[in-house]
């Protein structure tokens, strides 16, 4: 790609630009490469309206780029474009008054700064929809638990609403394990038990759990290390529950530790169990360790943003906040492997961006216009299978390893 690029500096005789303001193309006519697609041009446009610029965003008529300078020439257009492996080309295009210094300095600043990170680059996405626009979820149905224990459902992040369950589940999915955690809690602490809340619920859950604190001794072991050095009244008597929002697979390395210094543990059955946060935690760490930097877009907030965003400053992965797309920077977009992560508001529709813009889908559509773009789209999901009759007969309290 960087062997097509080329920028020009056109005189226009025929595209009225007012004084102060930038005529920004959405469409244009290269005097040699011919038709030029712009679909980063919102970013022109944002930037220009940040500076102070009144912004004219508009498909410009073929004859409005001369490139020889014959006639009155009252306007100058700034233009950066390259060649697009499936064919034609694309490119970002500003025009100013000739005599209008300030606007004709600030669209050569603006096409020399993204000129510089035009590239080839890959997209990866983590969104919270439960599914890809248009795709049915096909999941199995969850496996029909006898009593007294009733199974969660097939987990992931679910449609965006703003709030979030104890297990970090969106609000309106109706996932029952935080209830059903506290459930098993309140049962092992009445027959006596001391129980260990094993895990840290994931920053951006857990808020609120339990609902009611139990009467009896109840101990936390969120990491391997307070397992080892944990002490226990009489280990024939010792339960667990696992803390809803916990990530499950640092959970299991819990329950290890417990299970071998106390073989007789006992506590919640598996299938009560809410993977949603061990889902986002595997498909975040499994694209930031591929990518050179982190876009969040939106302005809500989620646990999907929080695992992210702890991650990233664990990894070192630079991390800036698209909240609008004034705010997105040319350094920002220098990298062979990008990360886009959306979190929705109110007024989204489900993973799309609000009326303000700086949503994901406003910043892949940019992208597509600085370089050759690959969009990949990440999905971590597990899924509750349906158990044998043997399976079920013998399911107890007693709980199996993960």
């Amino acid at each position: 790609m960087n062997r097509s690029k080329r920028s020009d500096v056109f005189p226009s005789a025929s595209l009225p630009v007012a004084p102060g303001a930038l005529s920004v193309a959405t469409t244009w006519w290269h005097p040699v490469r011919g038709p030029m697609d712009c679909p980063a041009h919102p970013l022109l446009s944002a930037h220009a309206r940040r500076a102070g610029f009144t912004v004219d965003a508009r498909p410009w008529a073929e004859a409005a780029v001369n490139g020889d300078g014959r006639g009155a020439v009252g306007t100058t257009v700034v233009a950066v474009s390259y060649e697009r492996p499936e064919g034609g080309h694309r490119g970002i295009a500003l025009a100013a008054r000739s005599e209008d210094s300030a606007a004709l300095a600030f669209a050569h600043r603006q096409i020399e700064s993204w000129q510089a990170v035009l590239r080839t680059r890959r997209v990866l996405y983590v969104s919270e929809e439960t599914a890809p626009p248009g795709d049915p979820d096909t999941r199995p149905a969850p496996p029909a638990a006898p009593a007294p224990h009733a199974a969660v459902p097939p987990q992931g992040p679910g449609a965006p609403g703003g709030a979030w369950l104890a297990c970090g589940c969106p609000a309106r999915s109706g996932c029952p394990s935080a209830v059903l955690a506290e459930r098993s809690l309140h049962r092992s602490v009445a027959r006596g038990d001391e129980v260990v809340v094993v895990g840290a619920p994931a920053a951006g859950t857990g808020g609120g759990w339990p609902r009611r604190a139990p009467a009896g001794t109840v101990k936390r072991a969120a990491t391997e290390a307070q397992a080892e050095a944990l002490t226990v009244a009489d280990p024939e008597r010792f339960s667990f529950v696992v803390a809803p929002g916990a990530v499950v697979s640092g959970a299991a390395g819990i329950l290890r530790v417990l299970r071998r210094r106390f073989p007789r543990l006992r506590g919640q059955h598996p299938w009560e169990w809410c993977y949603t946060t061990d889902d986002l935690d595997t498909a975040v760490g499994s694209v930031l360790g591929q990518s050179d930097a982190l876009l969040v877009t939106g302005r809500g907030d989620s646990p999907l943003v929080r695992s992210a965003l702890a991650r990233a400053a664990r990894s070192g992965v630079r991390v800036r906040e698209v909240t609008s797309l004034d705010r997105l920077r040319p350094e920002d977009v220098d990298g062979a492997t990008i990360t886009v992560l959306h979190t929705a508001t109110a007024q989204d529709g489900p993973g799309g961006p609000d009326r303000r813009g700086g949503g994901s889908r406003e910043v892949a559509r940019v992208l597509d216009g600085l370089g050759p773009t690959g969009h990949i789209r990440r999905t971590v999901r597990s899924t509750a299978l349906p158990s044998g009759p043997g399976a079920r007969e013998t399911a107890g309290e007693a709980s199996s390893a993960p």
